[in-house]
């Protein structure tokens, strides 16, 4: 049967009326008007309006749908609501009315206004940057890394909490040594299994770096001091520095800010880098998880940091900005194998061999690092890369030649005059490394005498002089820039002779007297004026300086730790 085609098999069934003049009748299952009345009930109820007459009849259709009419149809007729088709047209009338009497221009601004609306509500949605991840994966063996060299060994065991701080600043009962180069080296007795690392049992990997963090010894400070150039004035002013980073350490989560809460803090918060620059002035001291009088302060920072490392060796501290992202891994892993090479703690075996295979993997094609890992590096960042995996040798782990062969070569990519200046980034083969500054230079300087320049090479020794000359240590010039000064001073304490002993003469009157002396900020150093101090703030500053007075003891001069040669 086709649809409009039903026909009744016998006459249509009357029922009662149900209002004057119009019936319905149950004709093939649906209600119908009354063929006689043509009229609809609804339209009785609902009279449409003269405009409106008319609308959707065809002839002998229905109303509302413009169809024929098919008696029988099993289809219901929808019948719009005549008021809401009114209102609709009316309004639509109007606005064309009004549209119609605009003048243009009031037309097209309304359409710009409107879009400019729209455009204001439309959520543009960012990708996010995604952290690249260097995922390593450990057994309950000891396993080496994919590059040989690093031995990982089992997982950290917990670290009980010190009992009280000491107080007493850089006092010892041990005797001194007349010579701490020649001097051995007292170490705790460790078997392999205990720690980890398999160098540890084993004759130093590099002998140039092996001895170089003995000068913190207790019993060899004092005296490296006196015959380095120091006094007792730049060890007050260390100790004086120390405690002011004491009290900017959070008591919440032993964690340090570059922001606050002190004044002329940073312009961006980094606490991954902020802790690790301390760390690294209290350990230069000699302070330790269990030693030194600073010992609990070091030991509540290790136990946040230690809690943020991840799987791949990396460690997540809050928000680092991208662009410090791998400075800071370099500066905690700096800090970390100094502290494991000063303690042989067997628990920081581990966590030390997962960051140094991070910056391992992180190196980029052309030999050095950057902002990202496997990307290109620059000189800035590859200097703190290079002090990292020497501070691993110096601790007894093994760090893979290949490593620093590649950074040879980055150095002479971006070197500059001959090797005796370095600039900071090479973006083409037809182009010099560029810019070229101190800093970067004295890194690139610096980098050459770990990897075995001699120390009468005459690239060093004139590289050297152009700094010197250039840079003089003067808090009220504008071109105060303590990061170049750190790098300098390294680089003219492993020259030794009369260039270390022309630049400590500034350095060990020039910093103490720069000390803030007084005041809440008392131990500090003021950040005005210095080249990164805006970036920085007060707390890098004041970490450089401490670093730079340190330097007496910090690391032994490179050249003569070398043992001597055999005839």
């Amino acid at each position: 049967m086709k649809e409009h085609e039903f026909k009744p098999n016998g006459p249509p069934v009357p029922v009662p009326d149900i209002a004057p003049s119009a019936s319905t009748a149950k004709v093939g299952g649906s209600p119908r008007a009354n063929e006689a009345s043509r009229q609809d009930p609804l339209a009785r109820l609902h009279p449409a309006p003269p405009e409106l007459s008319g609308l959707g009849e065809s002839e002998g259709g229905s109303p509302g749908n413009g169809l024929p009419r098919t008696w029988g149809s099993t289809d219901r007729v929808a019948i719009a609501p005549v008021s809401a088709i009114g209102t609709h047209r009316r309004i639509r009338e109007w606005l064309t009315a009004i549209i119609r009497k605009s003048p243009a221009w009031s037309v097209s601004l309304s359409v710009h206004c409107l879009i400019l609306l729209m455009l204001t509500l439309w959520v543009v949605r960012e990708r996010p940057l995604k952290k690249l991840m260097l995922r390593l994966v450990f057994d309950s063996q000891n396993v080496s890394a994919n590059v040989n060299g690093i031995d990982i060994g089992p997982a950290k065991e917990p670290i009980k909490q010190p009992e009280e701080e000491k107080t007493a600043i850089a006092e010892t009962d041990m005797p001194p040594v007349e010579s701490p180069q020649a001097a051995p080296v007292a170490r705790p007795e460790l078997s392999e299994a205990a720690v980890g690392i398999e160098a540890v049992a084993q004759p130093m990997v590099a002998p140039a770096v092996g001895m170089l963090l003995a000068g913190r010894d207790a019993g060899r400070k004092q005296v490296l001091l006196g015959a380095a150039g120091g006094s007792d004035a730049t060890e007050y002013a260390v100790a004086m520095a120390l405690e002011w980073l004491k009290k900017q350490q959070s008591q919440k989560d032993g964690l340090w800010s570059l922001t606050g809460p002190y004044d002329d803090g940073g312009s961006q918060e980094n606490q991954l880098a902020a802790t690790a620059m301390a760390l690294l002035a209290f350990q230069g001291a000699g302070n330790t998880r269990e030693e030194g009088p600073h010992f609990a302060v070091v030991d509540r920072a290790w136990r946040s940091l230690l809690n943020a490392q991840e799987e791949d060796g990396s460690f997540v501290v809050a928000q680092v900005p991208m662009q410090h992202a791998l400075y800071s891994h370099a500066q905690a892993t700096m800090a970390l194998c100094e502290l494991y090479g000063m303690s042989r703690d067997p628990r920081l075996a581990e966590p030390a061999a997962r960051a140094v295979a991070y910056c391992v993997a992180a190196q980029g094609p052309n030999g050095g690092w950057r902002y990202e890992p496997g990307k290109p590096g620059d000189m800035s960042v590859t200097g703190w890369y290079m002090m990292a995996l020497k501070s691993a040798e110096m601790a007894g782990m093994s760090v893979p030649a290949a490593t620093f062969e590649r950074i040879g070569g980055f150095l002479d990519s971006v070197a500059r005059e001959k090797g005796t200046r370095y600039g900071y980034r090479r973006d083409s083969e037809l182009k010099p490394a560029s810019p070229v500054t101190a800093a970067v230079t004295a890194e690139g300087l610096l980098c050459r005498q770990y990897l075995g320049w001699p120390q009468a090479d005459p690239r060093l020794v004139a590289g050297l002089e152009i700094l010197m000359a250039e840079n003089v240590l003067d808090f009220e010039s504008d071109r105060k820039d303590v990061y170049a000064w750190y790098y300098i001073t390294q680089v003219a304490h492993h020259m030794e002779g009369d260039p270390w002993r022309r630049w400590n003469d500034q350095l060990r009157g020039v910093l103490p007297r720069e000390q803030v002396a007084n005041g809440k900020h008392k131990g500090s150093w003021d950040p005005s004026l210095d080249r990164w101090g805006h970036i920085g703030g007060r707390l890098f500053v004041t970490s450089f300086c401490t670093y730079m007075l340190e330097t007496y003891y910090r690391h032994l001069p490179l050249y003569s730790a070398q043992p001597a040669e055999k005839p």
